[in-house]
């Protein structure tokens, strides 16, 4: 990454007010040690993850379709919760008679 794409990336991440003064910090000395050819690659990786996370026009998508994946998952969840509630009465239902037959 150069430093046209971190000035960019920070730029763009100040600029929407939502960075606390820690991760303020944080970009300005990214930023810094850019301009100072003293980049480490952990810093460049963080900052284009942050964009991404922060930026990414696909995000808005994704916050969308995981509501209706979760509400499916639920229902397979209630399904199969019945079925073995059917099964498990079912089963006592056999315990029940196989324990009135060694009565007799």
């Amino acid at each position: 990454m150069d430093l046209s794409e971190v000035e960019r990336l920070v730029s763009e991440l100040l600029a929407t007010g939502e960075m606390n003064e820690d991760t303020s910090a944080d970009l300005e000395r990214i930023l810094a040690e850019a301009r100072a050819g003293q980049s480490y690659p952990d810093d460049l990786d963080y900052l284009a993850a942050l964009h991404a996370r922060i930026l990414s026009a696909g995000a808005p998508e994704a916050n969308i379709a995981a509501p209706t994946a979760i509400h499916e998952d639920i229902e397979t969840l209630r399904r199969e919760n019945a079925q073995l509630r059917a099964e498990l009465q079912d089963a006592r239902q056999i315990i029940s008679e196989l324990e009135a037959r060694l009565t007799l």
